[in-house]
C-alpha cells in the first residue's frame, strides 16, 4: 500500500491504520498494490469533471487498473522501485472535503478519512453504489464494520 502527497496533519493518521487497511486490501483484493494520492480542491475538481462529467470537488475518485477491461491509466507517473509490482488500483483523496464532510455529517477528521479510505477499497475490490444499488447495501454494511473495528481497536 503506497501513500503519496500525505499533508502533515494526516501523516500519523495513516500510520496508525496503514497496516489494518492494507489487511482490508488482502481481505477484499488480495495481494495487489494499491495507492493512494493526496489532492488539493483544484485537481480533484478537474478529475471529478473529466471522468465522472461533475461538476466541483468530491472526497475521494478511485480507478481500477488491474483489470483487462480498465480504461484508466493512473493520473501521475508512479516510480516503480525494482521488483515491485505494478499498481492494481488508486486513489485520490481530497482532505479539505474530507474535513468539510466531517463537521458535515458530525464526525471526527479521523472518522471521515477512515471511512473515505474504507470506502475507496471497497471500490477498487468492485463495489459499487452509484450505477445501481446491486451490491450497494452489502458495500456500505461492509463499510460501517471495517470503519467500526478500526476506530474501536
Amino acid at each position: 500500500m503506497l501513500f503519496q502527497n500525505v499533508p502533515e496533519e494526516f501523516v500519523q493518521l495513516i500510520d496508525k491504520f496503514k497496516e489494518k487497511l492494507d489487511e482490508i486490501v488482502r481481505a477484499e483484493i488480495g495481494d495487489v498494490v494499491v495507492q493512494f494520492v493526496f489532492v488539493g480542491q483544484d485537481e480533484i475538481s478537474e478529475m471529478n469533471a473529466k471522468f465522472r462529467g461533475k461538476e466541483g470537488p468530491t472526497d475521494v475518485l478511485t480507478f481500477v487498473y488491474g483489470t483487462e477491461d480498465s480504461e484508466f491509466e493512473p493520473e501521475l507517473p508512479v516510480e516503480l522501485e525494482e521488483g515491485q509490482r505494478e499498481i492494481y488500483a488508486e486513489s485520490y483523496v481530497c482532505p479539505s472535503v474530507v474535513e468539510e464532510n466531517a463537521r458535515e455529517f458530525g464526525n471526527s477528521t479521523e472518522h471521515e478519512m477512515i471511512t473515505v479510505l474504507v470506502h475507496s477499497i471497497l471500490h477498487m475490490a468492485g463495489y459499487d453504489h452509484e450505477y445501481g444499488d446491486v451490491n450497494a447495501k452489502e458495500m456500505f454494511e461492509k463499510q460501517e464494520n471495517y470503519v467500526q473495528k478500526l476506530l474501536c481497536e
